[in-house]
């Protein structure tokens, strides 16, 4: 029997980071777990989320590599080589048997660090298209989980296995509420049609102006649907601000800066207006949701758009490119499809079929099984030391 000392590391955006907090989740409660630890971006979204959770957090001060050849890009280099060397001198006291990477500019600093001390390193990359980090350094990957299969054909050179797992989610979204009890957490009516809509953690601007002008429409309905959305911090007091009195004291439409636990609101939504990123797509498997996407059309190699061109190939969503984006368009794509009931369920039902609820717990196996034969080699390598 081993126990595992296991880091995790990945950050930067949403996409990074709640895969390894799926992972950190079982984990933490693993009887054969001696220690964990997440090494992340300090200050930003994953030490709040990780420290929260009670799971030691090491910061490094690191931000993504700039793109052109600069001064900035001089001033990274000299940035990251300090913040593998801090990494480096913690897992020469940490000891890890294991290092888990989940992609992001804020995981690259720990698994250099791994690799330059002999530490296997497994990697999580969660869209079709590889970013940065795995491209980079997959070759020296003992392990790789891909959360897409279309990921398989970018991974040029990989030494060790790849797994198509799905992407980790939270074991809330495959536990959900009983709808009633969502809709008690909102103070919505649980009979009602149910539209979630949001543009992801920092919520997106284009989105929330086409909801502006949607909002007439859709609350006027009949029968009447409701309304939660995720407007995003940086956009939630403007737009309240906005917001004619009747829309904002209506009690159909619940809007909110952010949600720290979507899975309490899919459990109530009928259909979700969102971006499609591979972890959003990775939830509404999980849950069923059916989905209007709304592609981030900036996304590296416009990876979105065929995500959600994947998905709307299978029957499970439909697609609305944000340059056809409006209010009137929106509102008339979402009443359009909010009324049939009979293709929402068919849309469940194929949504159902692409998640993978083990994601997380499958990967867990994974990166145990490398922690374990680490070990056993470090044993072995004792033995012959101390027989020689």
């Amino acid at each position: 029997m081993f126990r595992h000392r296991i880091v995790v590391t990945g950050g930067g955006t949403g996409g990074h980071i709640y895969p390894a907090l799926a992972v950190c989740d079982i984990l933490k409660d693993d009887p054969d777990l001696e220690a964990l630890l997440y090494v992340g971006s300090q200050g930003h979204l994953e030490e709040k989320l990780v420290t929260e959770r009670k799971i030691s957090f090491f910061g490094v001060a690191i931000r993504g590599l700039p793109r052109k050849i600069s001064l900035d890009l001089f001033s990274w280099i000299l940035e990251f080589a300090q913040a593998v060397r801090q990494v480096r001198d913690l897992l020469r006291r940490y000891r890890p048997t294991v290092v888990l990477g989940t992609g992001g500019y804020a995981s690259a600093p720990a698994l250099v660090a791994a690799l330059s001390l002999g530490v296997p390193i497994s990697m999580h990359e969660s869209d079709a298209h590889p970013g940065l980090v795995t491209k980079s350094l997959a070759q020296y990957a003992t392990l790789i989980s891909l959360g897409m299969d279309g990921a398989l054909a970018r991974i040029k050179k990989c030494r060790g296995k790849i797994f198509v797992n799905g992407n980790p989610v939270s074991q809330k979204f495959a536990n959900p509420l009983r709808r009633d009890s969502a809709a008690a957490v909102l103070g919505l009516d649980p009979a009602a049609k149910t539209i979630l809509i949001t543009g992801g953690s920092q919520g997106a601007q284009a989105i929330n102006e086409a909801v502006f002008g949607a909002l007439p429409i859709l609350l006027a309905l009949n029968p009447p649907v409701q309304v939660v959305h995720q407007v995003g911090n940086k956009n939630y007091q403007a737009f309240r601000d906005r917001l004619p009195q009747d829309i904002a004291n209506n009690k159909q439409y619940v809007l909110r800066a952010y949600f720290d636990d979507l899975s309490s609101v899919y459990a109530i939504t009928d259909l979700a207006v969102c971006r499609s990123g591979a972890i959003t797509i990775a939830e509404l498997a999980v849950t069923g949701t059916p989905a209007l996407f709304i592609p981030l059309p900036t996304a590296a190699a416009n990876h979105q758009m065929m995500n959600a061109r994947s998905v709307e190939a299978k029957g499970a969503a439909f697609v609305l490119p944000q340059d056809t984006l409006t209010g009137d368009v929106l509102a008339q794509k979402i009443a359009s499809l909010i009324g049939k009931e009979d293709e929402l369920k068919a849309m469940r039902e194929k949504m159902h079929t692409i998640g993978k609820p083990r994601a997380a717990a499958d990967l867990v196996d994974q990166i145990k099984e490398v922690s374990a034969a680490y070990q056993m080699r470090k044993q072995r390598d004792a033995q012959e030391a101390s027989s020689a």
